[in-house]
């Protein structure tokens, strides 16, 4: 079964607008469908879904996509599953579509061995009174227990093994779930006499499982070991619950462990999330900028917390997130903060957070070292608006003249120099420069009935834009059966944005889109050859000179003939 005729199949039975519209309230807009982003904060919805099209783009962050670039970003999917889960819901069979390696049933395998330790553990938890106790002594309630799925691995050395067994699995899957290991006298179940507490994928699946012991064992917390499904530096704890929280609230906190999460969600703060034990990292800032770039850290104010603290912010700032953060008094993280005052006082802690700055200079130490600290975390950030925002409030709050302190970073200016030429080059590639060259690709995306005449008229290798260069290459070769879904086929994330922002708004009058190829195949054939003539007006080359001079009378006598629709070439 081929891949683009299943594809096809799919799209032809799912609507983009009504599913979507599961995910996100869609309001009509003209022929078109308008929300705020899914994948990033905004007030101004800019997030674009054409039901004639069968796509969407995002005129704020340049996503852009079909029904399987929306469901594979928002629902964290690689394309295999995003297939399946597509096919199902379109009834569509997969039994003749072959995945490579067999990794997909693979991971399904696993997917089913956690679900089936999840199942296991809550079991246990039901039957074990030392468990039940010890969650009674930490103040988490029944509920609670049942909305993150709680459980206990009992006592048995291998009693989970046994289970799998039972079930099924063979060894080998077994032991690349994570949950068993090999000892000196055979295969163990990793967790024992413990309280498990899954990790769950953002779907809400489980992928592995922290556990914390009821005794003295050490150590204290114990997760999972990485696998096909489990990456600890990808993950955050509770984010499949705190999700559609987040983006009400426009921001995330982040606490520091299991523990955190639950009692904040038990008593009302549901947008909270915490690191699997280790520091932030450009993985996790990935999975949360999907839903906010506002942070608000929860930590202890020991030492500790405050360099947890600044650890995060660096990273943070480095990633464009804005951040406030919120000391607890010491000795207290959020789960025995809200076991002594409760939910009341702990609003009141939350509306006195800190801005990074606040935060910096207020640190014990040198207060000239807190303003270099604060100046590092600003010079490490990429968003040069929040830049100079931070800038600002750091020569307001510190009493140095800004002048100053940009001074203190030598790499201040040479930064800001890439920065700009950065956002010159992302304006220019999103497609809000209308140049020739985009304006000639903006064509083939609304008529690819034109793509041969411009393919044959333009030298695909001397475009100057490396992304629309990158997009008229890979779509050459299929320049005579050109489709939208044959260019979301090939072209990778950041073609497929250009493209669906050109369907959307393609720069142009649609009704002269004849007169408009010829006018700017005519401008670049004719810049380029008035390069190559000036040239040779400067070497004395009148042999050259001359063949360049009829050259370009050829192009222009070229150009200035009219580009043929498809029904008048098989006319």
């Amino acid at each position: 079964m081929k891949t683009d005729r299943v594809l096809e199949d799919i799209k032809s039975r799912l609507d983009i607008v009504e599913f979507v519209s599961d995910y996100i309230e869609l309001k009509k807009s003209g022929q078109n469908y308008k929300a705020n982003c899914p994948f990033h904060a905004e007030k101004t919805p800019s997030f674009m879904v054409s039901r004639s099209k069968q796509i969407f783009h995002c005129f704020g962050c340049g996503d852009g996509g079909d029904i399987f670039g929306f469901v594979m970003k928002y629902e964290n999917l690689n394309f295999q599953e995003a297939l399946k889960m597509l096919a199902k819901k379109a009834g569509v069979q997969l039994s003749g579509y072959r995945f490579e390696d067999g990794l997909a049933e693979k991971k399904e395998r696993l997917y089913a061995i956690q679900k089936e330790a999840l199942n296991t553990f809550a079991a246990n938890l039901k039957k074990s009174k030392t468990a039940l106790a010890y969650l009674d002594k930490r103040g988490v309630s029944r509920e609670m227990t049942d909305v993150f799925f709680l459980g206990y691995a009992d006592k048995g050395r291998k009693a989970l093994y046994d289970h799998l067994k039972a079930k099924g699995f063979d060894d080998s899957l077994i032991m690349q779930s994570g949950l068993i290991f090999t000892g000196e006298s055979g295969l163990h179940d990793v967790f024992r006499n413990r309280l498990m507490f899954p990790i769950c994928n953002i779907q809400g699946d489980a992928i592995a499982f922290g556990g914390r012991a009821i005794d003295e064992a050490m150590p204290k917390y114990l997760n999972s070991p990485e696998t096909l499904l489990f990456k600890k530096s990808e993950t955050l704890y509770g984010l499949n619950a705190a999700k559609d929280e987040i983006r009400k609230k426009g921001y995330v906190m982040i606490t520091e462990g299991y523990l955190d999460v639950i009692m904040c969600c038990m008593h009302g703060f549901l947008n909270v999330v915490a690191p699997l034990g280790t520091a932030l990292t450009t993985g996790h800032l990935q999975k949360l900028c999907r839903f906010t770039k506002k942070v608000l850290l929860v930590f202890d104010s020991d030492a500790a917390g405050i360099a947890a603290a600044k650890r995060s912010l660096s990273i943070l700032y480095e990633h464009g997130f804005r951040s406030k953060i919120l000391l607890l008094p010491e000795g207290d993280d959020p789960d025995s903060f809200l076991r002594k005052s409760g939910s009341r006082a702990f609003q009141i802690k939350l509306s006195k957070s800190e801005s990074m700055v606040d935060f910096i200079l207020r640190l014990k130490g040198d207060r000239s070292d807190n303003v270099r600290t604060a100046i590092g975390i600003i010079d490490n950030a990429k968003d040069l608006i929040l830049r100079e925002e931070l800038f600002k409030e750091l020569a307001e709050k510190s009493g140095i003249r800004e002048a100053v302190l940009r001074g203190e970073t030598k790499r201040y200016e040479q930064r800001a120099g890439i920065g700009s030429e950065r956002l010159g080059a992302a304006a220019k590639t999103a497609g809000f420069l209308y140049d020739e060259e985009v304006l000639l690709l903006s064509a083939i995306v609304a008529f690819p009935d034109r793509a041969p005449y411009i393919f044959a008229n333009l030298n695909v290798d001397r475009v100057c834009n490396p992304v629309v260069r990158q997009i008229l290459q890979e779509i050459k070769p299929s320049a005579e059966r050109l489709n939208m879904n044959t260019m979301l086929g090939i072209l990778n994330d950041e073609g497929k944005a250009l493209i669906t922002r050109l369907s959307l708004n393609p720069g142009f009058d649609i009704e002269h889109v004849d007169n408009n190829i010829r006018d700017c195949l005519r401008k670049m054939a004719h810049c380029e050859i008035e390069e190559k003539i000036r040239l040779a007006k400067t070497a004395g080359d009148l042999r050259l000179l001359n063949s360049l001079l009829a050259e370009k009378q050829k192009i222009t006598s070229r150009c200035d003939s009219q580009p043929r629709r498809e029904d008048e070439r098989t006319a």
